[in-house]
């Protein structure tokens, strides 16, 4: 079973957050968006 770690939305805290793009502006990076307060935002990716 795959570990899923839950990603914090930086504007308002909340971990509800879903993906929108696995690449964003970089290839390290992924486009998320809060479900909470509906900002998107980037998300650096684990290794």
């Amino acid at each position: 079973m795959p570990l899923t770690l839950s990603v914090r939305c930086p504007h308002c805290g909340s971990t509800d957050t879903e993906l929108l793009s696995r690449f964003s502006s970089t290839a390290c990076k992924a486009l998320r968006r809060c479900v909470a307060c509906r900002e998107p935002f980037d998300h650096f990716k684990e290794l």
